[in-house]
């Protein structure tokens, strides 16, 4: 669960969501844009709600695909249990990288709505996850400061 938010924090490049970061509950908040990290074999429940027409979360490697319908949130559950890195081994393609897709015509964006998922064993994601939650912190002199102290 994220921490408070206000529209004043909001700054398109550094928090797009306006969190407030004194507020201890964001200490573990993480935002990405089109990425969505994971760790290896722990099971993921995802809330999916759209506000305009119906879109289809689909994992295609994770078997995957749930519709989100305007005005209800759909709950979605899975478990990665292939790290991105073995499955580039498995593959044989080095490049290789789990994508998220919409499977719904939904729309003209429809061609840009693409992400992207790694799997990662769990003391890489613990790794990853701390130098996010470092990156977020603000920094002394940064803008926002009148907001974060």
């Amino acid at each position: 669960m994220f921490g408070r938010t206000d529209v004043n924090l909001v700054d398109v490049q550094t928090n797009p969501l306006g969190l407030d970061r004194e507020d201890p509950a964001s200490a573990d908040d993480v935002t990405t844009i089109n990425q969505l990290h994971l760790p290896v074999g722990k099971p993921v429940l995802i809330h999916l709600s759209t506000k305009d027409v119906l879109h289809s979360f689909y994992l295609p490697e994770m078997r995957v695909k749930q519709d989100a319908v305007p005005g209800i949130v759909v709950r979605v559950w899975f478990e990665p249990t292939v790290t991105t890195t073995d499955m580039r081994t498995q593959k044989g393609n080095d490049k290789f990288g789990y994508e998220i897709g919409c499977a719904q015509l939904c729309g003209l964006g429809h061609y840009r709505m693409k992400g992207f998922l790694t799997v990662h064993a769990q003391d890489e994601f613990d790794s990853w996850m701390a130098e996010r939650q470092e990156e977020n912190k603000p920094k002394e002199g940064e803008e926002g400061d009148e907001f974060w102290g």
